[in-house]
This record gives structure tokens, sequence and C-alpha cells, in this order.
């Protein structure tokens, strides 16, 4: 892979719950520890409208590729910028742990 292709940087979460001392808790979105902000390649695949419950709703998907890190998974999600990224799928491309293609959905 060409490092000119990974010109984005992005950041990999993962959703913690935190007690909120009431016997409830408190979901909060925090960097994956250890791995900071990883460069990676964005590509918009598609986008389209849909009608749920009376509300339009705009779904676009993308792809993000970024090399390859243990422990990613669907429960994840990517942060690039202001923007989010939901995993929908993750590809380990030819399984040689070189590079990794995420399919997401982006929330507006």
């Amino acid at each position: 892979m060409r490092a000119g292709n990974l010109r984005h940087r992005v950041d990999i979460q993962v959703q913690t719950e935190t007690p909120d001392g009431l016997g409830g808790s408190t979901l909060s979105w925090d960097s994956v520890s250890g791995m900071g902000s990883v460069p990676a390649a964005i590509w918009p695949t598609s986008a389209k409208e849909r009608l749920d419950g009376m509300k339009l709703e705009q779904v676009i998907t993308h792809k993000i590729r970024i090399r390859y890190q243990s422990g990613i998974t669907s429960k994840n999600r990517i942060l690039f910028g202001a923007r989010v990224f939901n995993i929908v799928s993750i590809l380990n491309f030819e399984e040689r742990n070189k590079v990794l293609d995420m399919l997401c959905t982006e929330d507006l």
C-alpha cells in the first residue's frame, strides 16, 4: 500500500460504560488506547435517501482503509474531524493482516 493514499487522520473509538453514581450508567465514546490517530483513505461509495416513519433520512456509505490493527470490530466507530462513521463490516484484504477495508455509514 502506498502511504500517499492514506492522507487522512482518523481516530478509532470504542463505547465505554461509566457508572453515574445513582445505580445507572452513562455511555460514552473514547479513543482506543494505544492506537492514537491513524492514517486512512476514505472513499464515498453511495448515498441514498429513505423515508423512515415519516422522516426523510439520508444514508451515506463509505469505504475506509487503514493499515492492519488487531482488535477492531464493528462495535467500534471512526471519528474523522467532526464526522462520525459507524462500522458495518470489516474486510481483512486477502487475510494477510496488512490492510483493513471498513464499510461504514455516516451519522448526519
